[in-house]
């Protein structure tokens, strides 16, 4: 027999103790407890049930337990989106009615002042349109299993959308070192200091999460940001933004979608001695103002001290940096990248462009195959490899046959050497305003390492020959480190298609190997 509520005088009046926790009446009235519902325009007196569903996502937030099912109804006519966000918890599922016929979600729902949907661990996402957010659309921190499908993702706000707690990013540094056991990094940006803005979907990730592997699923999810670009300030910094950190392993598997007019499309970030790979299968990226995918390692001025001041940058303000031993592992298939609407910043904007940050101690692995890379302001394919440098890296864009004097297909020599992918990407018309000394530039190699890019089609700046270009011997540049003067070429090629920089701090590339090029567009446009 549960007990009466014990009576309680308070200033001469009779007063009533608030029920047990658990015990909410207006919760109980919903008949089943597993499945609630929340519907904008509806009365306010609802219980949550499917007949009487809620009105706002704060009251739907309050009753609805772990594992519950939240189905967010198509709003009465006129009724504006659900406003205020909500944080979830764990296993709970968000879920939209399913569009008729493919259309675009009508279920609604904002962010209010911050962020529209807050993960907890093993939330499903699922047929919503998440619409002009203050913050993040999603955000997730230190959570496992989100799955996100089906979702719409739109802002035309006026003001940065938010930045994260600084309590998720705390550098704690002794006289020569960073204290990695105190600190907490999954929440700063390369320069120690917390992410100022955040992007459409945010998700961070260390050890603190409690287990050792992580997974995230994103299908089907269109990203579209303002395509008003005249205050970038205001738009995301990019379509899904992932970080990890400790010693964690982190899983992305992103298909069937797409980010258009935001900064970046998607930004991966790894440190400390955390592992993130990329599964990104049929991606579509158009008109951004930067990078379509920027996986990035390290901190700036890791492993450099006080002295260093060159490239733009000061190290006495930023070292000691928190030293990285990650790992990035992308594997591409079936990336469209394009800039019709003319978004891509000069010299900056192009399809790929990894960045390690650290000095010889990360590993970046990037292989992608059947993807079509064009129309970039910069290069298909960039390495920066100025302020620091993988211990390893491997730009994969097709293995035909590894060995330099061979001369036939040999694919089992290109897995033997870790090449995995079958190349057929179209790299070309990229290079449209950057500042390059080849005007037909498609892929470049900046610092130590090698890119093997054979068995792509790079367009074919001689028609009339009937057999498409290959790019030939690349053209060579030597970056001073002072990075004052834009010194000529030390080799010009004529009509090359890459670029190899050696920045005299960081080494010698090896070289870009594209032989065994297609003479022929491997998908030509479809009558």
């Amino acid at each position: 027999m549960p007990k009466p509520s014990l009576l309680i005088l308070l200033g001469g009046a009779l007063a009533i103790a608030p029920p047990a926790f658990g015990q909410t009446p207006e919760c109980s009235r919903n008949p089943n407890q597993a499945q609630w519902f929340v519907r904008a325009g509806a009365p306010m007196d609802g219980d949550g049930s499917a007949d009487r569903p809620f009105a706002t996502l704060a009251d739907v937030e309050r009753c609805a337990p772990a594992g519950a099912t939240i189905m967010v109804l198509t709003p009465a006519d006129g009724a504006p989106s659900l406003d205020g966000g909500i944080r979830l918890k764990d296993r709970q599922k968000l879920l939209g009615a399913t569009p008729s016929g493919g259309g675009k979600p009508a279920a609604r729902l904002t962010g209010g002042t911050g962020d529209a949907i807050t993960l907890a661990h093993g939330n499903e996402i699922a047929n919503l349109h998440i619409d002009n957010p203050a913050g993040a659309a999603i955000f997730g921190d230190n959570v496992n299993g989100a799955h996100l499908h089906d979702l719409l993702l739109t802002r035309r706000g006026t003001a940065p959308p938010g930045a994260v707690d600084p309590s998720l990013c705390r550098v704690v540094k002794t006289a020569d070192a960073v204290d990695m056991s105190q600190s907490v990094l999954r929440g700063c940006n390369s320069r120690q200091v917390p992410i100022s803005v955040k992007s459409a979907v945010v998700l961070l990730v260390d050890d603190g999460v409690g287990v050792a592997n992580v997974k995230y699923s994103i299908q089907r999810v269109a990203v579209e940001d303002n395509p008003v670009h005249e205050q970038p300030q205001f738009l995301w910094p990019a379509g899904v933004y992932i970080s990890t950190t400790g010693r964690v392993s982190a899983l992305l598997e992103m298909e069937d979608s797409s980010v258009v007019n935001s900064v970046r499309g998607v930004a991966v970030r790894a440190a400390d001695r955390s592992t993130l790979t990329g599964q990104l299968t049929n991606l579509r990226l158009e008109s951004l103002r930067s990078d379509g995918i920027a996986p990035g390692t390290g901190f700036a001025c890791s492993g450099l001290d006080a002295t260093f001041n060159t490239f733009g940058l000061n190290c006495a303000k930023l070292a000691p940096a928190p030293v990285s031993d990650a790992r990035i592992v992308l594997n591409i298939d079936r990336l469209r990248f394009s800039d019709t609407l003319k978004h891509g910043l000069p010299n900056d904007a192009g399809g790929i462009e990894p960045a390690a940050l650290d000095q010889g101690r990360s590993t970046i692995e990037i292989h992608v195959q059947r993807s079509d890379l064009t129309g970039a302001a910069a290069a298909g394919v960039f390495t920066f490899y100025i302020t620091g440098r993988p211990a390893k890296d491997l730009m994969d864009f097709g293995c035909v046959n590894p060995d330099p004097a061979g001369t036939a297909p040999d694919p089992a020599a290109c897995r033997r050497a870790g090449y995995t992918s079958i190349g057929q990407n179209r790299i070309f018309g990229n290079s449209r305003t950057s500042k390059t000394h080849t005007p037909q530039g498609e892929i470049a190699l900046q610092g130590p390492g090698a890119m093997m890019a054979q068995g792509n089609y790079f367009g074919d700046i001689a028609p009339v020959d009937g057999r498409g270009d290959a790019l030939g011997e690349c053209h060579f540049l030597i970056w001073p480190a002072d990075n004052k003067s834009d010194l000529p070429p030390a080799r010009l090629i004529p009509n090359a298609r890459c670029e190899v920089y050696e920045v005299s701090v960081q080494g010698k590339p090896t070289g870009i190997d594209a032989r065994f090029h297609l003479a022929s567009d491997p998908r030509p446009p479809k009558k």
